[in-house]
């Protein structure tokens, strides 16, 4: 029994050695916040409309796809504007919105807006992201923020 579990314990070990470590996966992304957009929603049940706040991460591969995102927020931020302005999304009965969905017709708009580095993923979460007080003034004039994983 004790050499059956000395066994069991190795292959349970290289089981999750292998599956910890992906081979070829990039493990540093970085991630980068735009500036808040406001949608058109439209509460379920009801007729009223009304804002709702939505928040965009996009994914990137080093520190030099950061800056030059950042460089090119105002631009990325138009042309998601563009697409937001013309849509009306609604709430569901707990007053959420379906990120997913949303996050679907926004990828090949932000893929097409950034030209030189490569989008990895991009995140659509219903609410403001948090920005820190010394960060905010910098944060408002360029449309971009780090946000360190």
């Amino acid at each position: 029994m004790n050499k059956a579990m000395k066994h069991s314990l190795i292959i349970f070990l290289l089981m999750l050695g292998a599956v910890s470590v992906p081979k070829g996966a990039a493990l540093a992304v970085e991630r980068v916040q735009l500036s808040v957009f406001l949608v058109n929603v439209v509460e379920s049940g009801v007729k009223r409309t009304g804002k709702a706040p939505l928040t965009v991460y996009l994914d990137l591969n080093d520190m030099e796809a950061v800056r030059y995102v950042c460089g090119i927020a105002p631009r990325i931020r138009d042309t998601l504007l563009k697409h937001l302005i013309k849509e009306t999304f609604y709430l569901d009965a707990k007053n959420k919105l379906d990120v997913a969905k949303i996050r679907l017709d926004l990828w090949p708009i932000a893929y097409k807006a950034v030209t030189n580095v490569k989008l990895l993923n991009m995140l659509v979460v219903m609410g403001t992201g948090k920005v820190s007080s010394s960060e905010a003034r910098l944060f408002a004039r360029r449309g971009c923020r780090y946000v360190p994983k």
